[in-house]
């Protein structure tokens, strides 16, 4: 192939990461004539860096290295160049979208979960993915996995913690070779940690190893170190000129399609240049660059955390938590993920550490750039120097895709990116790194582009190409297809309308599979053209789904905040005309303030231990507190169940009463309990809060939430409510009327 002269080919496919690869290998399987631009090279695994020297391979700017840092004004995007695009370096999770981000207005009713669903499985099937598996030197899942399991478990949330599914070969013989599904040799995963600087083990289901490979071996003619500079119409289809980057030769092709899948960042440049700068596309939407994130990306390291914990061993993620959270009365959704950092890229950041230091001493505070009123930093963080004993905790949330990318002078991107929109989601991601210090230990470390330059990061840049039903609405529509120029697609995270709030790649697979079968259909005219691995495909459970799903329960349960407090009551119990010595050790919680005000039984959930001489011993015992229930005598309200020393269910109801004026202290300190079985009542009797465990009790208040101010704004109201309601303490007392072991309303729900 020379200059203009090459034959036409039906397709070139602008880049080889996720939405070009599936591209590729779609379009060749359908029999079609593809070529494949990609202005990285490829890299064997050997070739991936490890000298912890800028200059060793690393960066895109230095040698065409394998990572591409663009500095954005107002963000850092950092992506991969080379054959795979991101899979060369992405942390291999595959996570779908949750529906709730389908839900946006910007995403056309027919792309919907449902309708992505069988795409994903597609993809999930084509990568193989598979949740992290048992370290083979160690017979057992990584310790930092159990780690932030028992984290999720000891703070009432385990079932917003899961193993998300992994783009690796897990393998209790990782050194045996073992063709992939296409073909293609791999060793298995050796808990090196490695993953985001490239595996040179080859174990990740990388691109190249997966759809690329298919493409390639379907016919797919590929040109690596080829950058894109100019696409223009031409004899119904279009020529795409591209300089080859090692020798600085321009030459070009014609192709009848052309797919753009250059990344978000990369694909939006690339379209800004063809209609602001060359002319080329002069029809392209005025929408071009719009709805640009980051995902809500953010990262935080964790120093010197317990040796158990060996931060640095397995895969760079091995779980996933969603936190559904309220800030400041809005409802804030992102996930934190555990990460492995190499040893390499340790080395190589406390190198860039350690040279920024006389430059922020020039610079100071004051004269950073982009230090700007909403665009806070995690303030408990210094920069340090990573090291072996180094956590990341990698964060993604819904922002409000409302960056623009645009051109410098030089016709370069940029963004427009006003922090304040994200304010809610930035503050809540701030604090986790504090959070999991104090229970996992460590302490917080910021980013150095948030210490240095007060800039956020993104390793997941999305949108610049909206999806709308014509050239005034967007740039695309819903299959991909450029407005006003057939045969033109955008295929990659431009082509994602808002943020996704988990890993990107597998929504990006997803849209890309749907909108190429479309493109093939349009192209071969068979209607009814589908993948070939179709007729393997099974559903792929997406753990992600039932983790978003409680954590939005639990979210709903705990709005307002909560409370917790523990009680002892001791006292005796006339069983079987004997007198019985009886206690009980409560917990009781508030979880959410706004349901528990709301309800006219004002509920708490309690759990505990029962002791009844000759009946029960230590028991666990679990049921309910109503505090001060509307439009009833009782102050409070106890239904509680648990079970006899011979395993018999037991039922107690008690209540506190009003006891008059002169003894309001016994009314709140005094539970009247009667206790049965299925036969009915066995005794009745009272338990009292003594002076010392009253004290208790008072210092055993905490509230619960996620920082101190939301803690003491939740003990103030409950304060308030529980003083509104001790007043009823001063009431003359009604008659009594004994509660019932069996009322019918002890198994009623509290309204």
């Amino acid at each position: 192939m020379s200059g203009r002269d090459g034959e036409p080919v039906d397709a070139i496919v602008v880049g080889s990461g996720f939405g070009g690869a599936v591209a590729a290998a779609r379009l060749a399987q359908a029999g079609l004539e593809v070529l494949v631009l990609e202005r990285g090279r490829r890299f064997r695994p050997d070739d991936f860096p490890r000298e912890p020297r800028l200059d060793a391979g690393w960066l895109w700017n230095l040698e065409h290295g394998l990572y591409d840092v663009r500095w954005l004004d107002r963000m850092v995007s950092v992506q991969a160049a080379g054959w795979g695009g991101g899979s060369l370096v992405y942390a291999n999770v595959f996570a779908r979208a949750a529906q709730a981000v389908f839900d946006d207005e910007r995403w056309p009713r027919t792309l919907r979960r449902d309708a992505l669903d069988p795409y994903y499985d597609l993809a999930a099937h084509m990568l193989e993915v598979a949740p992290v598996a048992a370290d083979p030197d160690r017979g057992d899942l990584p310790a930092r996995a159990h780690g932030i399991e028992r984290l999720a478990e000891r703070i009432g949330r385990p079932e917003g913690t899961i193993r998300p599914n992994l783009a690796v070969r897990f393998s209790a013989e990782p050194d045996v070779p073992v063709p992939n599904r296409h073909g293609v040799a791999q060793l298995g995963c050796a808990f090196c940690g490695e993953c985001v600087i490239g595996c040179r083990r080859g174990a990740k289901r990388s691109l190249d190893l997966t759809y690329l490979a298919v493409a390639e071996q379907h016919g797919a003619a590929a040109v690596t170190g080829a950058e894109v500079e100019r696409i223009e119409p031409d004899a119904g289809g279009y020529r795409v000129t591209w300089r080859e980057l090692g020798s600085g030769t321009t030459r070009s092709r014609r192709a009848r399609t052309v797919v753009l899948a250059a990344g978000a960042v990369g694909t939006t440049e690339l379209l800004l240049r063809q209609r602001d700068v060359l002319g080329t596309l002069p029809a392209l939407s005025d929408r071009l660059g719009e709805h640009f994130s980051g995902n809500g990306d953010a990262l935080t390291f964790l120093r010197r955390t317990s040796p158990g914990l060996e931060a640095g061993r397995g895969p760079t993620i091995t779980t996933s938590t969603v936190l559904d959270v309220e800030e400041r009365g809005e409802p804030v959704w992102f996930q934190v993920q555990d990460g492995a950092i190499p040893a390499p890229l340790s080395a190589l950041l406390a190198e860039i550490a350690r040279d920024a230091v006389p430059w922020r001493r020039r610079t100071g505070p004051a004269r950073r750039p982009s230090a700007r009123r909403g665009d806070r930093a995690p303030r408990a963080a210094a920069t340090a120097r990573p090291r072996r004993d180094t956590l990341a905790l990698l964060l993604m949330g819904r922002d409000a895709a409302t960056g623009r990318i645009g051109l410098d002078r030089r016709h370069r991107a940029t963004v427009s990116w006003d922090a304040r929109a994200h304010r809610r989601l930035t503050r809540a991601q701030a604090r986790v790194g504090g959070f999991v210090a104090r229970h996992l230990g460590g302490r917080p470390m910021a980013v150095p582009t948030w210490s240095l330059l007060r800039t956020p990061i993104t390793v997941h840049p999305l949108g610049g190409a909206p999806i709308g039903a014509d050239a005034d609405d967007g740039v695309i529509d819903e299959f991909g297809r450029v407005h006003g120029y057939p045969g033109l697609l955008v295929v990659d995270g431009a082509a994602v309308p808002t943020a996704t709030g988990a890993n990107p790649s597998a929504t990006i697979l997803a849209l890309a599979e749907r909108s190429i079968e479309h493109a093939v259909r349009t192209l071969t005219g068979d209607a009814d053209w589908r993948a070939p691995e179709w007729d393997d495909v099974e559903p792929m459970p997406a753990p992600e789904d039932a983790a978003v799903a409680a954590m939005a329960r639990e979210r709903r349960t705990r709005e307002g905040d909560g409370v917790r407090f523990a009680e002892r009551l001791n006292g005796s119990l006339s069983v079987d005309g004997e007198e019985r010595r009886a206690g009980l050790r409560l917990t009781a919680e508030l979880p959410g303030w706004h349901r528990f005000r709301a309800a006219r039984r004002h509920p708490l959930t309690v759990t505990g231990l029962l002791d009844v001489d000759g009946l029960a011993t230590r028991q666990p015992v679990r049921g309910r507190l109503e505090l001060f229930p509307d439009g009833e005598r009782e102050l409070m309200r106890y239904v509680l169940d648990a079970r006899a020393d011979d395993g018999r269910p037991l039922r107690l109801v008690g209540a506190k009463l009003p006891r008059g004026p002169l003894s309001p202290v016994a009314a709140l300190t005094r539970l009247q309990l009667v206790i049965g079985d299925a036969d009915g009542a066995l005794g009745a009797g009272e338990l009292r809060i003594g002076t010392v465990d009253l004290v208790r009790l008072a210092s055993s208040l905490r509230g619960v939430g996620f920082t101190t101010a939301r803690r003491l704004r939740v003990l103030a109201r409950f304060a308030g409510f529980f003083g509104a309601g001790a007043v009823r303490a001063i009431r003359p007392p009604r008659p009594p009327r004994p509660p019932r072991p069996h009322d019918p309303t002890a198994s009623a729900a509290a309204a």
